[in-house]
């Protein structure tokens, strides 16, 4: 599994400075000194690129979903959020690396990953495949893949899905999938969009928000795949930082935030209970 490496890039945030040594007190609780990469900050890895969750606005500002949480997060927190746009195949690394606090970029909570990271769950996600609406090339869902190009983003569930379609198409005695992975999600999604690949991989969340700026011009088939809880990931042990951010998640439940956010974004089928 992508991002799973143990080494690191250094204790330094990503703008250079050096881990933070002033203690963060707010509504949600305290952190001890030298929790945070930078004092009074905490800053979220995440691949700003799978709109609903993360994308940039056309100021090129971050927004979505994701967005959204952390800020609310940090501000529970009496912290102020900073976000660090991180290729997702190298964000676990990134974090260990200490360039962010914690990952807040639909990161599945999965076996492997927990041995490295610690998680606070926040929402659920399912994975879902998309191909044009006018043609779909006779794709109608995972076990159909057989021998079709199909575009994922690199290190994600979704391409390990893929993976398994693939070995099971062989087993089958028929083509394997050409499965054809990329940096960002956007840029598999862009293969379609431009006729290189037949299909493409995502989650449920990220092909709804394409399909609703899009009508019309995708579909997805077969039935959701993989339902799965998504968590923030903190540095392995760093229980102050893990036990205040799930605090905070539990604050923003309480006083209404959190359903609020998702309700904004169409996302409510993925809530987690607090």
């Amino acid at each position: 599994m992508a991002g799973l490496a143990l080494t690191g890039c250094g204790g330094s945030g990503q703008d250079g400075s050096a881990a933070g040594t002033a203690s963060a007190s707010g509504p949600a609780g305290s952190l001890p000194d030298g929790t945070l990469v930078k004092a009074g900050e905490l800053s979220f890895c995440a691949d700003i690129s799978a709109p609903p969750l993360t994308f940039y606005d056309p100021s090129q500002k971050p927004v979505g979903a994701e967005i959204e949480l952390g800020d609310a997060l940090a501000k529970s927190l009496g912290l102020t959020a900073a976000w660090k746009n991180t290729a997702f195949a190298g964000i676990i690394p990134a974090l260990q690396g200490k360039q962010c606090d914690a990952i807040l970029s639909q990161l599945f909570i999965k076996p492997e990953r927990e041995k490295v990271v610690d998680f606070v769950p926040y929402m659920y996600s399912s994975g879902a495949l998309m191909v044009k609406a006018a043609d779909d090339k006779g794709i109608g869902g995972l076990d159909t893949t057989c021998g079709h190009r199909v575009a994922a983003q690199t290190g994600t569930t979704v391409a390990s899905f893929l993976q398994e379609a693939s070995k099971t198409c062989t087993s089958q005695g028929k083509q394997k999938v050409d499965i054809r992975l990329f940096a960002k999600d956007s840029d598999a999604l862009q293969q379609l969009s431009v006729g290189l690949v037949d299909a493409y991989g995502t989650t449920v969340e990220t092909a709804g928000y394409v399909m609703t700026q899009k009508p019309g011009e995708y579909k997805t088939v077969g039935k959701p795949y993989g339902q799965i809880k998504t968590g923030i990931a903190t540095i392995k042990g760093n229980t102050a930082l893990h036990d205040a951010i799930a605090k905070a998640l539990a604050s923003v439940h309480q006083d209404g935030t959190y359903d609020s956010i998702l309700k904004k974004w169409n996302l409510t089928d993925d809530a987690l209970s607090s």
